[in-house]
């Protein structure tokens, strides 16, 4: 079972609702036609499909949103890279 981050971006034009796991993996679930989400239907996001339909920019930009917001709600955490 995936562990998702408690964070979510609803994202209209697509009709879909966005999160990422707690290791910033990015998932969707539809937006049903009454309003509903499911939310136990996410799925993984496919990030070549998305290059197939020129998306995959603007997924990176999704998944960098919602790690954002886990990182100001103090859920998300990188370690240091020594250099």
């Amino acid at each position: 079972m995936t562990n998702f981050s408690g964070v979510f971006l609803t994202v209209q034009s697509h009709a879909c609702v966005y999160t990422i796991c707690t290791e910033g993996e990015l998932f969707y679930s539809p937006i049903m036609s009454d309003g509903s989400v499911n939310m136990n239907e996410f799925d993984i996001v496919d990030f070549y499909e998305a290059r197939d339909y020129d998306m995959e920019e603007e997924m990176n930009e999704i998944q960098s949103a919602l790690v954002d917001m886990m990182k100001r709600a103090g859920l998300y955490f990188q370690s240091a890279v020594t250099v």
